[in-house]
């Protein structure tokens, strides 16, 4: 699971060093273990890293107030949603971070 704060290109903001780089971390691990299995399966598999949105469970609780509500979701929409776009983006979208409404986010 990753994070629009992981993407280097993206980052305008600076701070959150630690979350930030663990993401970009787990951006760079969805790339890689894509190279592995393209090598390996072809088409019968892919990686992919993902971004829910802001889901509210207790890990997100600080930021509830601070979010739309129309953009806080429950983890069944969120689970729901990265399904979806898993289905869509395919082999097409094979090593790169999704967003929960299937826009990519940029590395």
């Amino acid at each position: 699971m990753s994070a629009r704060v992981g993407s280097i290109s993206d980052n305008s903001l600076g701070g959150w060093y630690s979350y930030r780089a663990s993401k970009a971390g787990v951006n760079q691990l969805a790339k890689s273990m894509d190279i592995f299995l393209r090598n390996s399966a072809g088409e019968k598999a892919v990686a992919v890293s993902l971004h829910p949105g802001t889901v509210k469970t207790g890990l997100s609780e600080e930021f509830w107030k601070s979010t739309k509500p129309e953009k806080l979701f429950s983890a069944e929409f969120a689970a729901e949603r990265l399904c979806e776009v898993v289905k869509r983006v395919g082999t097409e979208g094979r090593g790169k971070c999704w967003d929960w409404d299937g826009k990519e986010i940029p590395p």
